[in-house]
Order: C-alpha cells, then structure tokens, then sequence
C-alpha cells in the first residue's frame, strides 16, 4: 500500500511545499519538493537539496530526512518510548506518523491523503 502525505510548513502559513510518500509493501520512502518554493522560504533540513537542483528524493535521501525528525534508535530509554507509543520495535514510519512529521528544526508537518492499494 502506498501511503501519500501533503508537506507543510506552518512558517509560510501551512503552505504546501511538498509530498512524502510511503510503500509499506517495501518500506520505501520518497519525497516531491515542490519547485515553485522560493529557495529563501524553504527549509534547511529541504533547501540543501533544492540548492542542488534535487526535488525528487529517493528512499535513501527521504530516510536521512525521517531520521533527521524522529527519535533515534539508539536514544536513552526508546524501550519506554516505544512501549508507551505502543509500538513492539522501532520503526521509522509509525515514529514519524506519530508526530505528524513535526521536529524542532523547522515548522513541516505532514497531512495524510490516501492510501492506495493499487
């Protein structure tokens, strides 16, 4: 199933500045920059790709980004986190999901679409 989420950021008023996708059949990520987004208003954790030309992020890029924005797997106690988010092992996706994709680092939030079982 391909999980398809709206990137916002709530610094330009909620405006949308992307797509982030997910395959739970491969656990695959992938994110859309939006081109159109001056590079000035774009975040840092996105504006490095973009200063590069690069707004079709493949699953390696993405999983650098999730990680980027979620607890990771070797922090104190994630043992008690995960066991109070519910969740029998770490994984990226449900961490993510959990805080809407929000961090400390920037005002991006995600907004789930659809899931297509196509």
């Amino acid at each position: 199933m391909l999980r398809t989420f709206a990137l916002h950021d709530a610094a330009l008023g909620g405006k949308r500045v992307g797509t982030f996708r997910y395959s739970t059949a491969d656990m695959q990520f992938s994110l859309t920059i939006f081109a159109d987004i001056p590079l000035i208003d774009l975040p840092l954790s996105l504006d490095g790709f973009a200063k590069h030309g690069k707004y079709e992020l493949g699953h390696d890029d993405t999983l650098d980004w999730v990680r980027e924005r979620i607890c990771p797997p070797g922090r104190h106690n994630i043992d008690s986190i995960l066991h109070d988010l519910g969740l029998a092992e770490y994984d990226e996706m449900a961490l993510l999901s959990y805080t809407n994709g929000r961090c400390d680092k920037d005002e991006l939030y995600l907004v789930e679409e659809g899931r297509d079982n196509g």
